[in-house]
C-alpha cells in the first residue's frame, strides 16, 4: 500500500509540476491578446469539466441535472465576469447571467414537477460553486481597468495559488508524518487536527514572506502589509481546508472516491476543491483595499 501511495505520489507530482509550467508561463504573458483569449478558454474548459464531474456526483444521487444547460450558463457566467473587469458597461452582466440562468433551470422543468425544487437547487447550486469561484479568479488576474488599480493581477494570482496549495500540503504531510487525532473522520479519516494546524500555520507563514517579498520585488504592483498577510493568510488556511472538507462532503455522500480519473490529478474538482473556496476570500479583500 505504501509504494502504491509513493507511486500515485510522484505521478501527481509529475503532472502537477507539468501543469504549474503551463500556468506560469500563460500568466507571464497573460496581457497578450492571444494568450487572454487562450486562458479564458482554458478557465471555461475547466468550468465545463467541473460542471461535468457535478453532474456525475449528482447522478450518482440519482439526479438527472440539465448538464448542458449548467454548462452553457458556467461558460457565459465567466465571460461576463471578463467583461465586467475590463468594460463598465458590462459590470452588471455576472448578475444577470446568474438570473437568466435560474429562469433557464425553472423552464426546463416546466414538463416534469417531480423532483423539480431538488433538481433546480442543485442546477444553481453547481453553477455557483464551481464557475463563480473560476469567475473570481480570472478577476482577480484582470482587475477592473477603469478603477484606478495599481496592483499586478498575476502576483496576486500566484498569491492566491501559492498559499492555498501550501496550506494543502503542510496539512497532508504532517498529518502523514505525526498526525494522531482525526479531524473529520467522517469525511475524510486520513486528515487529522494536527495536520489542519500546521496547513494554517503554513498558509499563515506563506503569506508574511509574501508580504516581504513582494515589498522587496514588486513594491509599485504588490502591496500586502504584515497585519493583512496574517490575516489574509489566517483566512486562506482555515477556508482552503474547508472547500477541500466541502468536496469530500459531495463525494462521500456519492460514494465517490475521486470527482474524475484524470492521469495523475483525479479530477478538475478534485484539484481545485479548496481554491474554490479562497479564491472569493483574496478577490474580495482585494476590492475592499483597492
Amino acid at each position: 500500500m505504501k509504494k502504491k501511495n509513493l507511486t500515485d505520489l510522484n505521478r501527481r507530482f509529475i503532472v502537477s509540476s507539468i501543469a504549474v509550467l503551463i500556468i506560469a508561463f500563460l500568466m507571464v504573458f497573460s496581457h497578450f491578446a492571444v494568450v487572454k483569449a487562450l486562458l479564458i478558454f482554458c478557465v471555461a474548459g475547466l468550468a465545463a469539466i467541473g460542471i461535468w464531474e457535478y453532474g456525475q456526483l449528482a447522478k450518482a444521487k440519482s439526479l438527472q441535472l440539465s448538464l448542458v444547460a449548467m454548462i452553457a450558463v458556467a461558460v457565459s457566467e465567466i465571460v461576463a465576469f471578463f467583461l465586467a473587469h475590463k468594460l463598465m458597461v458590462f459590470s452588471q452582466m455576472p448578475a444577470i447571467v446568474l438570473a437568466l440562468g435560474a429562469g433557464v433551470f425553472f423552464v426546463l422543468h416546466f414538463k416534469e414537477t417531480t423532483g423539480a425544487l431538488l433538481h433546480v437547487a442543485v442546477e444553481f447550486f453547481g453553477v455557483c460553486y464551481v464557475a463563480v469561484p473560476l469567475s473570481f479568479m480570472l478577476a482577480i488576474l484582470y482587475p477592473i481597468s477603469s478603477a484606478g488599480i495599481s496592483w499586478d493581477g498575476r502576483v496576486w494570482l500566484v498569491y492566491l495559488i501559492l498559499v492555498t496549495k501550501v496550506t494543502d500540503v503542510g496539512a497532508y504531510f504532517v498529518g502523514r508524518l505525526w498526525g494522531k487525532r482525526q479531524l473529520a473522520p467522517i469525511l475524510s479519516p486520513k486528515k487529522t487536527v494536527e495536520g489542519a494546524v500546521a496547513g494554517f500555520f503554513c498558509a499563515v507563514g506563506c503569506s508574511v514572506l509574501f508580504s516581504w517579498l513582494g515589498a522587496k520585488l514588486f513594491p509599485s504592483y504588490f502591496h500586502l502589509p504584515l497585519l493583512g498577510a496574517i490575516f489574509l493568510g489566517s483566512c486562506i488556511g482555515i477556508i482552503a481546508q474547508i472547500g477541500d472538507l466541502a468536496e469530500s462532503l459531495l463525494k462521500r455522500d456519492a460514494s465517490i472516491k475521486d470527482s474524475n480519473t484524470l492521469p495523475g490529478l483525479g479530477g478538475v474538482l478534485d484539484m481545485l476543491d479548496s481554491l474554490l473556496l479562497t479564491s472569493p476570500i483574496v478577490y474580495f479583500y482585494l476590492q475592499f483595499h483597492r
